[in-house]
């Protein structure tokens, strides 16, 4: 008994030394887990980025940008998921200069080491006056 207690301490120690059981951020938006080896994990996580000051009039509620980050056992990682190039889909076709009220969702599957991020950004389009 002491022996299986023992043990299922060692496991759960391992997984919160390697960051299998936690969220990272970056900069206080989500990131990637990528610290060790992470056998299964499942999260959904979103972020708000405020409105602007400035004079503006809209142009299009809804607009929408998605992009997918891989990772394979932290080794290999890629995608591109920056906030220029999400912002740069969502405003394709749209005359507008900036975005305001966007909301970003991820969605973070990672199976035996390999870690896939969908990110969606969402927002409204605007033109300054």
């Amino acid at each position: 008994m002491k022996k299986m207690i023992l043990g299922l301490g060692a496991i759960v120690a391992a997984a919160i030394v390697t960051s299998c059981a936690g969220v990272t951020t970056n900069n206080g938006m989500p990131a990637l887990i990528g610290m060790g080896p992470n056998f299964f994990s499942t999260l959904k996580l979103n972020s708000y980025i405020g409105d602007v000051t400035s004079s503006y009039t809209v142009v299009k509620h809804g607009v929408t940008a998605e992009a997918t980050i891989t990772s394979f056992f932290t080794c290999v990682n890629m995608g591109d998921a920056s906030f220029e190039t999400l912002k740069g889909k969502a405003l394709e076709g749209v005359s507008a200069d900036d975005l305001i009220d966007i909301r970003v969702d991820y969605d973070q599957n990672c199976i035996c080491g390999i870690n896939t991020v969908k990110v969606k950004l969402t927002g409204t389009a605007i033109k300054y006056k």
